[in-house]
Formats: C-alpha cells, structure tokens, sequence
C-alpha cells in the first residue's frame, strides 16, 4: 500500500501496511506489553515512513489516560500573574513536564462560573492529575477532587492537613523561614519589631506569624503585626498607618518582598533611613529584591523546585504512587536592608 507523505495517514493506513489488525497497531504504537518489541518497531517504523500522527483522543481511549495535568488556581488572574510566587511554581512545573508526555494546562478557578465548569471537567475526568497552587482558596474543589479519587498534589500546606494521605503535599517550611527572619532581626539588635503580613485566611501568614514570635515572644504584641494584601501598594499603607501611631520602630518583617517594597518606600517618605534607622527584611527573594535601594535582605523559598517537585510527585502518583508529604527549606539570603 503507497500513502503519500504530504497528507496525513490513519491507524486503518497503518495496520493495512503493516499486514496487521486495527487493535493490534493501536496496541503497538501505544507500547503495549502484550505485543512483542520486534512487532512495535516494525510497527512504529511503518508509521513514521506513512506520516502517521496519532489522534490525541483516540489516543486517550488507548490508554485509558489524558495525558494532560491540571495547574488548578483559584486566585484571581491579577494576583496570578502580578504576584511572581506563582510564576515559579507554574515554571516549574512545566519545565519538570517538558521532557514527558504530559501537557501542563492552567486551570482558572475565582469566580464561581469558572470553579463550575471546572468541576464539569474533573467530573469527566478531562485530566489525569491536578495540582492545586492556591489550595487555601476553593476548598469545595478539594472534596470534588477527593470524592473522584483524582491524583492530586497540593503546593502549600492547609491547617491541619485535612487530606493527608489523600493528596500529596509541597511546601516550605513558612515556620523555619519565619525564625531566621525574625532571628536576623534580633542579631541586628532590633528590638521594637512589627510585621506586615499578606491576607490573614492564607495558612502561611499564621505559620510566619508563629515563626516570628517564637524568636521575639512579647516583643511582637498582636498590635504590631498587620495583615493586608501581598502588593507594594498594601506594604506602604500599612507601614504608613503604623507610622503615623507614633509607636517605637527600628525593624519590620514583611510578608513578601513586594510588601516589603511599599514599606521601603513608605520609611523613606517619612524621613528614615533604611537600614540605620530601621531594618527591613522581605520573604520570597522574588527579583525585585535585588532591584530596590537598598537591596532587600529576604527569606529565599526554593519555589521553583516545589513546582518541580510537584510536577514529578503527580506524575508518580498517575502511575500508582501513594500520596506524601515533603517539606522544604528555607534559607536567608543577607544584602542591604538589616
């Protein structure tokens, strides 16, 4: 049989060249251990010479899989992509999946419409795992997730780790990160601390908070420490109004490096100087630490690599994996600003 290589040729094509059935090619091009490897190169090699291209959906049915992950967010799109948080996990995760099978498709889940239609797909099983890098937002997508048993992997840690060992879990440790910012501070000799968080709902604002009085105790009185957004916008309010209550200050502990940023801006307004007068530390080392004046002394989350990390436990999990829980490290990175 003669197919020209300028137009597409089917599996019908394949198997009628190969002088085999419809299943059995199917069985071989989809690396079917029931067909022996001699025939799947015989096979495999008469599609190449045909321009054979699989069907994707056809494809699916074939191995009873999408091949797609889901990188599920419930944060509005202008938190996703103004906060660089969630381009590094996005980052990672897809450059983990480059090299795979599996297509990483973006989820959008903040309004109900949309939380709506995505319980439609997950009911029809549209992908093969979901990894969820808001989880603390949209928790009813979690019980649908959890009652259709689909493989899932949280990038951040919820309070009490409600579905441990039925999702598997990401995180960095926001405690340990919490300490060493607040331990700096101490070093410096700083001793009339506030903090200015993000949203106070977010698991990892009451985990910074923990990890900051742990190290300053009643030195951080709950009317030092701010809970706001995670923008510069919200950093240089808060600082403002904190400012403007005429209290002792000489440190603050910000929540991101964004937030950190406004409070920068907000301390140089008022006519202090950083770091003489007060000492300013961030979280996240996000590139705009390296940008401001001065250079922000941060918190380094290894978030590119909890995406990876993600990306390679869902993969794991597809293929039959229990659900686990790994915890990273977070380190200090020292530059101007203490």
């Amino acid at each position: 049989m003669s197919v020209s290589r300028s137009t597409k040729s089917t599996l019908a094509d394949v198997a009628a060249a190969a002088g085999v059935s419809r299943s059995t090619a199917s069985r071989a091009l989809n690396d079917s251990p029931r067909i022996s490897e001699a025939t799947k190169e015989r096979i495999r090699k008469i599609a190449r010479d045909i321009n054979f291209v699989p069907n994707a959906r056809g494809r699916a049915l074939a191995v009873g899989r999408s091949e797609t992950i889901a990188m599920l967010v419930t944060e509005p799109l202008d938190e996703l992509f103004s906060d660089p948080t969630y381009g590094a996990f996005l980052g990672g995760i897809t450059e983990e999946l480059s090299e795979s099978e599996y297509l990483p498709v973006l989820l959008q889940a903040s309004s109900e419409h949309e939380r709506e239609r995505v319980v439609r797909h997950f009911e029809r099983f549209s992908f093969d795992a979901v990894i969820d890098i808001s989880p603390y937002r949209g928790s009813d997508l979690l019980e649908v997730l959890r009652d259709l048993a689909i493989p899932t992997v949280l990038c951040g840690q919820l309070e009490g780790h409600p579905y441990r060992d039925v999702f598997s879990t990401v995180y960095s440790d926001d405690v340990e990160g919490a300490e060493l910012a607040a331990r700096a501070l101490v070093e410096r000799g700083r001793e009339h601390c506030v903090a200015i968080l993000g949203p106070q709902d977010n698991p990892a604002v009451s985990d910074r908070i923990r990890g900051y009085t742990n190290v300053l105790g009643r030195g951080l009185s709950a009317d030092r420490v701010v809970c706001t957004g995670w923008s510069a916008s919200d950093g240089f309010i808060a600082m403002r109004r904190m400012l403007e209550r005429d209290i002792p200050i000489d440190g603050v502990l910000a929540g991101s490096d964004r937030i950190a940023s406004g409070v920068l801006e907000a301390l140089r307004d008022h006519g202090l100087a950083v770091p003489d007068d007060v000492s300013v530390i961030g979280f996240d080392d996000h590139p705009i630490a390296e940008k401001v004046t001065p250079r922000l002394t941060t918190i380094r989350q290894p978030l590119q690599l909890e995406g990876a990390m993600a990306a390679d436990i869902a993969l794991n999990m597809i293929r039959g994996d229990k659900p686990t829980t790994t915890v990273l490290h977070m380190e200090l990175i020292e530059r101007d600003s203490v």
